[in-house]
């Protein structure tokens, strides 16, 4: 039984000789495959921290809206605390039972401000309008019963990853989201 492996030198070799064959690729695909690695490096946009803090709260906005409580459970740092003494396991336990009382879950979310007083700490304000029904814009907020909440956000950058370090929250109006 014959098995060729190919090596980072592009060399070829079999089981039954132990012999090295190299294999050569035409100059043009070389070039070509060269041109395209440099194109996508040079057009690759750097993620900026507060890119990747909005990233965190899609995410956390698509985990809610589809009930993934394992998702819920990983954006909550290990270490969260909050000034009404609540710890990573009290907000667990409150997210699970929102998700439990409501058969469906749609948010529109609209950030206020994402501010990074130091490197692994960022703040953000959200308001956030929590509905059994999708919202498609601020203006439907009048016709919704939805429950509007103003949150304001600690994250710390653990493991490469953002998670809620701590949380305020309070009652927010309709006319907070809109600019």
């Amino acid at each position: 039984m014959e098995r060729i492996d190919e090596t980072c030198d592009n060399a070829v070799y079999t089981e039954e000789n132990q012999t090295r064959t190299s294999v050569k690729a035409p100059p043009s695909i070389l070039f070509a495959a060269l041109a395209v690695l440099l194109t996508a490096i040079a057009c690759s946009k750097p993620t900026t921290p507060e890119q990747r803090v909005r990233e965190f709260l899609d995410r956390g906005e698509q985990a809610a809206e589809q009930k993934d409580m394992r998702t819920l459970r990983g954006a909550v740092s290990e270490h969260y605390s909050d000034s009404d003494g609540r710890d990573r396991r009290m907000i667990e336990g409150i997210l699970r039972l929102y998700v439990l009382r409501h058969e469906s879950i749609h948010l529109l979310i609209r950030i206020d401000s994402i501010e990074f007083p130091r490197p692994a700490q960022a703040h953000v304000g959200i308001y956030v309008a929590m509905a059994a029904r999708p919202i498609t814009h601020a203006a439907q907020l009048a016709a919704f019963q939805a429950n509007l909440y103003r949150f304001d956000l600690v994250l710390a950058e653990e493991d490469s990853q953002w998670r809620v370090l701590r949380a305020a929250w309070r009652p927010a109006e309709p006319t907070d989201f809109i600019r």
